[in-house]
Parts: structure tokens; C-alpha cells; sequence
């Protein structure tokens, strides 16, 4: 009988991940996309359920659940919470709580939260099952190596950072044949997450949230301002020993506690010359400590997870160091992965690493029934139809200029829609963007869309000398002279674009779409962004998706193998 092993993630954008005992990651899903919270923060009960669900297991079947951390944030906060935490630093008490009785918490309390943990799997009736916890960032290290490495022997320089978890903010590891050998970690108080999120909370957005809107607005200041201001933070934070393996704080107090001075600092400059000097920091400084450990470790094959490297822009930075051979970071890496850190280091712990397979593909969430679909248009009373070739029928709506959304297939894991609960949209049209945030988005101005493109044909549209792998949009790529062929999914700042570079075998459907759509057009490229309103998580399942179609300006939706229209 199969046994499985469950992973999960209690905190911030919890989630829970699935995978049997060969190695096999089956199905993985946040509780945002059931509680309908975006970054859910508890226990994720809901996606607990729902990988036992799909795989049709009982209590009996599972072989042991992990955590993905050992010091667990599991109470619930909602995005309200998140922000009083910030503003709280702002009282003395509040100065005291975070440079006196945290660092004494996390000393003495290391195993916080645990038995909270173990009642609430009890209550879900599977208190008999043996709980294992492991540590935050290990759980970060275990994504990136086991989910990315292309063989089973290869030898790797795994990188972890962070804002914060388990008492640490990065860590430098070697990796090889399913073994680790850490080289170096920091403290959490001399963190290169935080002062980003600190920056994030002083513009006013929401920390933990909104830090992918600085990035995007740093492109648009002038250069000699990003690295003006980029200053105001390397006296902040720069390297300890002598090799340059971890970090260290400039100040005498904790990062944390140090905002009312860079506070200061940025009183009175421009929004996007701040943006630009925080995020012209962080290229700087993850740059020179990937150059500082491939030459401390003399390995120029680079695996990467945790928070920060969800920056696409510092990820370019890095892949194109010339000291780097191949670069990439575990698609949405945040604390959401660590599920799946913890299914694999526990399967390769107790069945062997040379079991556990790399990440094949990221849908891992829950699909689209054709007889459940349809019930559901014709209970919401739109017109559809079934075409007898669905991809045609998107890729003739969207060479009619039409905005459409496409769901479809199962769903992804992660912040990035990856087409199969995506926007769709011809991105030669620049209005298209004015069109799609009118209709459905209402993002921020200076956001960009992305463009989803073939693999095979990436070298017409962007520059990526070391072809190296983006199956996840976790970096961004040059865009050649031709970029105005696709010039709603550029940004319009830089001329650089988050592209997703699609292999036939990685979604063959969607795949089909970009086909159509080339034989219409010449072009091999769409637009794609997530099929949400802003503030909400990705849409699960057929009843979301024809909600949020109701509920917005689009007039046509691919839904499973039927197409939608609103008159």
C-alpha cells in the first residue's frame, strides 16, 4: 500500500504539500486559495485536507507529516495585524519587546508553537501520526537543492535569505549526493529581508506583501539616484568575517530596531529615487555575497530560496555574474515552499536522497472537471460553447485585440499564475495594460506584465547568453530591439521582462495557445498575468473563476474546455 508524507508550512502563507515515500511530489496548495485570504497566516487545515483529498488517503496512509520550521508563528494575523506589528516599533515598549525579549524568546524558546502545532493535528484526527520538525532555513536549502538540481550527484552552492526564521536570515551550504555541509549562517538581526520590508512598511505598502511594487518602481529613477541613495543602506548592513560568508549589521541595534534612523534618512527624497536605492542595495549586496561564496567554495553552480530571492531583478544581477556558471532560484520561494522543503528532506531522510525527483512541474493544485465546469456556467447563466479546438478559439480572441482569462488544467502553486489560471492578451498592443488593469487588475501604474513565451524561440525576443532555465518567471531578461512586438509585457522603464519560457511537455495546452497564436501572427509570445483581483489570491476552482468573471470587465474566459462569453 503507498504510504505518503505530508509537509507543511503553519505562518505566513501557510501551506501543506503532499508527496509519497518514492520520492514523487504529488499535490501542494496554500490556505489562501481556500480561505480566500491573500498570505493566509495560520494553520493550514484546509490544505491539509485537501492533499489527503487528492490523493485519496486516510490517517492511516500517511507516514508522517514534517513542519517546515521548528519555531512556529501559527496563531492567525490578518493583513491588519501585519501592520500594527511595524507600527508597534514605533512605541518605547515596543523597542524594548523587539532588542530585549525577542532575542531572549528565541534563545530559550526554540521549539515555540509545537504543541499548538500537534493539538490542531489532533483536532483534525491525526494525532497518532509521528511529527517531525525541521529547521526554517534547512527547509529553504532543501527546496533549492533537491527541487532544482538536474542530477543526483550534482554538487551545489545552496543560498538561503530571508527576513527571518528559526533565529536565522541566510545561510551558505554545499550540497552533494544528499549531503549538506553548512558553510556559513547570520543571525536574524543583521537581516537583508527586513531592511527591504522596513522600506516597504515606510512607503506605505504592506510589508511581507507589497515589496515586488518597490522593485518595479526602482527602475524609474536615474541611475546616479539609486546609488545615492543605495548608500543610506550599505551603512547599514555589510559582511562580518573575513571571507564575506555572512552578514553584519553597521549599528549597534538590530535591523528591526533601526528604522527610525534610516527613517530619517529618507525623509524629504523622491518615492522612486527610495525605491530605487533599496533595491540598487540589494542587487549590490546579494551580488558581491554569491561572488564572495563561489569563490570561498570554488562552485559556480548556484541553487537559491527564501524570501528575498523572489527579487527577479537581483536574480538577473546575479545570474549574469561572471563567476556564476548556472543560477537559479526555487519558483516562489517564500515561506509557502517550505511544505515542500519539509515532504523532501523528510523523504530523503528516511527512504534515501537518491529517491527524492526534482521539481517537475508546478501545477500541483487542484484541476478543472468539464462536467463541473459546465453545471457551473449554465448555474451562472453566461453563453458558452464548446469548441472543437480550444486553443484556436483563445488564440482567435486574442488576435481580436480581446483580453481573455484562461482556466483550465490544474492549478499552480505559488505567487505566479503560469497560464492555467492566467489573463491572456496579445502584448503588441501597449493599451492592453490600461485595458486589463480597467477591467480586472487595478494594479499599480508602474507595474508590468509578463510575457509568456516558447522556449525554443526565447532568443528572437530576449538576450539570455547562458540559457539558462525560467520555467517560473523567477528572473527577468533583456528584451531585444524587437521588443515592441511585445511591449505590454516589457517594462517600460528598463526594457527588461520577468518572461516565462515554456517547454511543450511543461503544459502542452497552453503551449497549443502560443502555437495558434504564432500561426495567426508570427509572433510566439503572449501576455499573461493572474486571474485575480488585486489584493485576492489566484482563483481555485470553477466557482471562483466564473465569480470573478461576473464581477469584472472581461467578456470572455476559457474555462476547462469550454469557452465563456459575457454579452
Amino acid at each position: 500500500m503507498t504510504k505518503y508524507i505530508i509537509g507543511v508550512h503553519a505562518g505566513h502563507n501557510a501551506s501543506a504539500a503532499i508527496g509519497d515515500t518514492e520520492g514523487n511530489l504529488i499535490y501542494a496548495a496554500q490556505e489562501e486559495r481556500f480561505n480566500y485570504e491573500k498570505n493566509y497566516w495560520g494553520f493550514p487545515v484546509k490544505s491539509i485536507r485537501a492533499c489527503m483529498d487528492y490523493v485519496g488517503a486516510e490517517a492511516s496512509d500517511i507516514e508522517r507529516i514534517v513542519s517546515g520550521q521548528r519555531s512556529i508563528p501559527i496563531r492567525y494575523h490578518s493583513r491588519e495585524d501585519v501592520l500594527k506589528a511595524y507600527q508597534r516599533h514605533e512605541s518605547v515598549v515596543g523597542r524594548l519587546r523587539q532588542g530585549l525579549l525577542v532575542p531572549l524568546f528565541l534563545k530559550l524558546k526554540k521549539d515555540h508553537n509545537q504543541d499548538k502545532f500537534l493539538a490542531r493535528l489532533k483536532n483534525m484526527g491525526l494525532g497518532n501520526i509521528p511529527v517531525e520538525f525541521e529547521d526554517h532555513h534547512r527547509g529553504h536549502a532543501g527546496t533549492a537543492y533537491y527541487g532544482l538540481r538536474e542530477s543526483k550527484d550534482e554538487r551545489a552552492l545552496v543560498l538561503t535569505c530571508d527576513g527571518d526564521g528559526d533565529g536565522l536570515c541566510a545561510s551558505v551550504r554545499v550540497c552533494e549526493n544528499g549531503e549538506e555541509r553548512i558553510i556559513a549562517t547570520t543571525e536574524w538581526a543583521n537581516s537583508l529581508g527586513a531592511i527591504y520590508s522596513w522600506v516597504t512598511f515606510a512607503t506605505g505598502f504592506v510589508p511581507l506583501e507589497h515589496e515586488y511594487k518597490l522593485m518595479g518602481m526602482g527602475a524609474y529613477a536615474p541611475e546616479d539616484r539609486a546609488k545615492e541613495n543605495s548608500q543610506i543602506f550599505h551603512d547599514l548592513l555589510g559582511f562580518d568575517d573575513e571571507h564575506g560568508l555572512t552578514f553584519k549589521r553597521k549599528k549597534l541595534e538590530y535591523i528591526s530596531n533601526l528604522r527610525n534612523h534610516f527613517f530619517s534618512e529618507l525623509e524629504g527624497k523622491r518615492f522612486d529615487w527610495i525605491c530605487a536605492g533599496v533595491q540598487r542595495f540589494t542587487e549590490d549586496f546579494l551580488c558581491q555575497w554569491v561572488e564572495n561564496c563561489v569563490r570561498y567554495t570554488g562552485i559556480s553552480t548556484v541553487r537559491a530560496a527564501g524570501g528575498v530571492f523572489m527579487n527577479v531583478k537581483a536574480n538577473k544581477r546575479i545570474s549574469d555574474l561572471d563567476c556564476v556558471e548556472r543560477f537559479e532560484a526555487f519558483p516562489s520561494c517564500g515561506d509557502e515552499s517550505l511544505s515542500i522543503g519539509a515532504y523532501y528532506l523528510s523523504c530523503a531522510k528516511h527512504h534515501g536522497s537518491d529517491k527524492v525527483e526534482p521539481l517537475q512541474s508546478y501545477y500541483l493544485g487542484d484541476t478543472i472537471d468539464d462536467e463541473r465546469a459546465e453545471a457551473a456556467i449554465q448555474s451562472a447563466g453566461f453563453r458558452y460553447e464548446r469548441p472543437k479546438n480550444i486553443a484556436k478559439a483563445v488564440a482567435d480572441a486574442l488576435v481580436e485585440g480581446e483580453p481573455l482569462a484562461r482556466v483550465s488544467g490544474r492549478m499552480e502553486f505559488g505567487a505566479r499564475a503560469l497560464g492555467n489560471r492566467s489573463i491572456l492578451a496579445d502584448p503588441s498592443n501597449q493599451d492592453v495594460v490600461r485595458v486589463v488593469n480597467q477591467m480586472v487588475k487595478k494594479r499599480d501604474f508602474w507595474m508590468p506584465f509578463a510575457p509568456m513565451m516558447k522556449s525554443d524561440r526565447q532568443d528572437t525576443y530576449i538576450a539570455n547568453p547562458k540559457k539558462l532555465s525560467s520555467p517560473y518567471m523567477m528572473m527577468t531578461f533583456d528584451a531585444r530591439d524587437n521588443y515592441k512586438e511585445f511591449i505590454a509585457a516589457v517594462h517600460n522603464a528598463d526594457l527588461t521582462c520577468r518572461a516565462q519560457l515554456l517547454e511543450e511537455e511543461q503544459n502542452p495546452e497552453m503551449y497549443a495557445i502560443i502555437n495558434e497564436f504564432q500561426k495567426k501572427t508570427g509572433r510566439s509570445v503572449v501576455l499573461n498575468t493572474s486571474y485575480n483581483i488585486h489584493g485576492l489570491p489566484l482563483v481555485r476552482n470553477e466557482k471562483q473563476a466564473l465569480d470573478v468573471f461576473a464581477n469584472t470587465g472581461l467578456t470572455r474566459m476559457q474555462l476547462g474546455s469550454f469557452m465563456v462569453y459575457k454579452d
